[in-house]
């Protein structure tokens, strides 16, 4: 089942890039169409065995994602997903999951890789760290954030998104009827010379506390990415913010300080992408710490 869902998950993403949305036969948004319906053919029959062997009351059901889609009741109606919000859900947690933190992080290694200075600072952060890892001290390491922060405002795995007006909307002299939609680009808030000194270049220490060692007034951007206000829209905001927001900010946390922290990282052959997700592709060789 694992492998026909990711054959499937590729040829559905490669349909992203046809030159129609038409479902003409033999065309790539056909045959990735037919994949996605395939894909959530699969997801349906993960509901009914989760369903068979979680019923609402057990823990499962109450403490993960699948649970609580399955089960989580809407706080105004009182009402559960339909089976297709549920599909729906899904396959975006998939799609939106996937992709955007294998690009995060091999993204993160090639900006290292071409900064010395901030990946020997890392890995003497990541050094002090406890085995295991808690949650709280990956979420308070100082150089860590900002490398990861620094990765995503170069290049954010997504480029841009959009919002639709749920009602009438004024904006200097300019009216937009309700249901209006709009394309925002995270890539254009992010790389604003207006907010960002020297936005070419990955400059971590933008994103460090004033209290560090290695903070720098000079470069010191102002902007607090853990708000990811509209200088810093890398996971959207409002009541639309992605809903995988904490969750992959932990796995690049967990990701970039277990590699630092036990091994040395030798970036190869990287390859600057656009599609499906903005970033970069590498090929990395990993040598065992001996100490640090």
């Amino acid at each position: 089942m694992i492998a026909s869902l990711h054959d499937d998950f590729k040829q559905w993403l490669g349909g992203f890039m046809s030159l129609t949305t038409k479902q003409i036969p033999g065309t790539s948004f056909a045959e990735a169409m037919k994949a996605r319906d395939r894909i959530l053919d699969t997801v349906d029959v993960l509901i009914d065995k989760f369903m068979s062997e979680n019923p609402e009351d057990s823990e499962r059901a109450q403490i993960t994602i699948m649970g609580r889609l399955i089960y989580g009741k809407d706080k105004d109606e009182n009402r559960v997903m339909t089976r297709d919000e549920m599909k729906d859900n899904i396959l975006n947690l998939i799609f939106a999951g996937h992709d955007t933190t294998y690009a995060s992080i091999s993204t993160l290694l090639y900006h290292l890789s071409e900064n010395k200075d901030a990946m020997d600072a890392l890995a003497t952060e990541v050094s002090t760290l406890s085995d295991p890892l808690t949650a709280d001290e990956l979420r308070n390491a100082p150089v860590l954030n900002a490398c990861i922060h620094e990765s995503w405002r170069c290049d954010p795995p997504v480029a841009g998104s959009f919002r639709k007006a749920v009602k009438e909307l004024q904006h200097k002299g300019y009216s937009f009827g309700a249901g209006s939609v709009f394309n925002y680009s995270i890539l254009m808030a992010t790389t604003d010379e207006k907010v960002y000194k020297s936005h070419e270049k990955f400059e971590t220490r933008r994103f460090l506390p004033k209290e560090h060692p290695l903070y720098s007034s000079d470069i010191d951007s102002g902007i607090d990415p853990f708000q990811g206000r509209s200088s810093y829209p890398i996971f959207g905001g409002g009541t639309h913010v992605c809903l995988g927001k904490a969750f992959a900010q932990l796995e690049l946390r967990v990701l970039a300080a277990r590699l630092l922290k036990g091994y040395k990282v030798e970036v190869r052959n990287p390859e600057k992408v656009y599609f499906p997700v903005n970033g970069w592709n590498i090929e990395f060789k990993l040598t065992k710490r001996k100490s640090m």
